[in-house]
């Protein structure tokens, strides 16, 4: 595939990572066709409506010159590079589970022709991408690596970051099956990412995707057992961990919060394990880390019924209202938010649980859907315990906790006063 600019690219998956990389190609001048299998996101995007938070429909008008957005996979036959962004999530039990993945890979397969380059951005556990050049090989009858192309590229998409990191200025890892296919996913990706950096293999590239996200985990389950020492101690935990944050090396700050939720700290290290455990290697530090992180919500429960025995009522019948129900600020996302386990854990011991969310206009728990209140202060005053879980810049804005006679900020944000407490 010669190099130039404007290269027809296909994007499999219009989510989270796949339409902001999209956009990002199109706004770069490449003709760029989106597919996906909802055909909601399909109508949406047609009339350039948006439904992710941090994209705006402008955007998606903008870039609509050079972007086609599809259902029928046909669509894909003509173009360059196909970039796969598929949820790859995990089962009840922990285990990885590729079904998208390998769906998508079924429909490619016989899309796949000669000079075209493959690139796996969905975050795998390691040996995915080669297992799957081999497949679209075996399918195709054309030969990865010789006939046509194959590289991992890890999305490190941070939904709704305040810090000003974005597709451009964030650096790509990218490796290839082969010298050649790490060259020219460089050269395609270069044209929508600042900065390439080029690894030796694919399983180098898989692997650092989920170490990064591994080590956030450890990291975050850490600061949960120095919050519980801070307490015994009397401290602020916050105030400790921005103490420690001035050494200008060394340290990186992490914070505790309610757990840990969305489609990467709380998915990948299992991907690590899963592959481990096909070598019969532990890794019990990551076993141990994930335990508490699941430990976590029930942590947030058993604080709530604690501080409401401390003023004389009962966890069973009181009212309590969850405030932020998206694993993080700013977006919509509810995917393992802990949120969704501290209202069933709520749920279970009798308490009367509703929550508020400017991103998540409806929310399911278990079998039953659960009553999403308005950010007022007469809801409030109406509540015996408001649990602050996810922080969005509508609730610092409009500080309404104060109002409420018990407020339990899992958040462990600085949000203080009387009847406010911490984990």
């Amino acid at each position: 595939m010669a190099h130039n600019r404007r290269k027809r690219v296909g994007i499999m998956g219009l989510g989270y990572t796949g339409l902001p990389l999209a956009l990002g190609f199109a706004e770069a001048g490449h003709p760029v066709t989106g597919y996906d299998i909802d055909a909601r996101k399909i109508a949406a995007l047609r009339a350039h409506t948006s439904y992710l938070t941090d994209i705006s429909g402008e955007q998606i008008a903008a870039a609509s010159e050079n972007l086609t957005v599809t259902g029928d996979s046909a669509d894909l036959a003509e173009t360059d590079a196909v970039i796969i962004c598929v949820p790859t999530p995990v089962t009840p039990a922990g285990e990885p589970d590729l079904d998208i993945l390998q769906s998508a890979l079924d429909t490619l397969a016989p899309l796949v022709r000669p000079e075209m380059l493959v690139i796996l951005q969905s975050t795998v556990p390691p040996g995915t991408t080669a297992a799957a050049a081999e497949f679209l090989g075996e399918r195709s009858g054309l030969r990865a690596g010789v006939d046509f192309f194959v590289a991992n590229a890890p999305e490190r998409i941070n939904p709704a970051n305040r810090d000003g990191w974005t597709l451009a200025n964030t650096p790509k890892l990218v490796g290839g099956m082969n010298e050649d296919s790490t060259r020219r996913a460089q050269q395609l990706l270069e044209s929508v990412c600042q900065t390439i950096v080029p690894v030796k293999n694919l399983e180098i590239a898989e692997t650092a995707k989920v170490f990064e996200n591994t080590f956030r985990l450890v990291n975050i389950t850490l600061t949960y057992e120095l919050a519980d020492l801070c307490k015994s101690l009397g401290i602020p935990v916050r105030d400790v961990i921005e103490a420690a944050a001035t050494k200008p090396y060394g340290f990186m700050a992490h914070h505790p919060g309610p757990g840990v939720g969305g489609e990467c700290i709380a998915v990948d290290p299992l991907f690590l394990k899963s592959v481990a455990a096909k070598s019969d290697r532990e890794l019990p530090l990551i076993d141990t880390a994930y335990r508490r992180m699941l430990a976590r919500p029930l942590q947030v429960a058993d604080r709530a019924e604690q501080l409401l025995d401390d003023t004389g009522r009962k966890l069973r019948g009181s009212k309590i209202l969850i405030v932020g129900v998206a694993y993080k600020p700013e977006v919509s996302d509810t995917r393992n938010s802990p949120a969704r386990d501290i209202i069933e854990e709520l749920r279970r011991r009798g308490a009367e649980v509703s929550y508020v969310d400017p991103y998540v206009p409806e929310l399911t728990v278990g079998d039953g859907a659960v009553h999403r209140a308005t950010w007022e202060r007469s809801t409030v005053m109406e509540q015996d315990c408001l649990v602050l879980t996810t922080l969005h810049e509508e609730f610092t804005e409009r500080p309404l906790w104060y109002a409420a006679p018990l407020v339990l900020d899992a958040w462990n944000s600085s949000v203080v006063g009387d009847g406010v407490f911490h984990l």
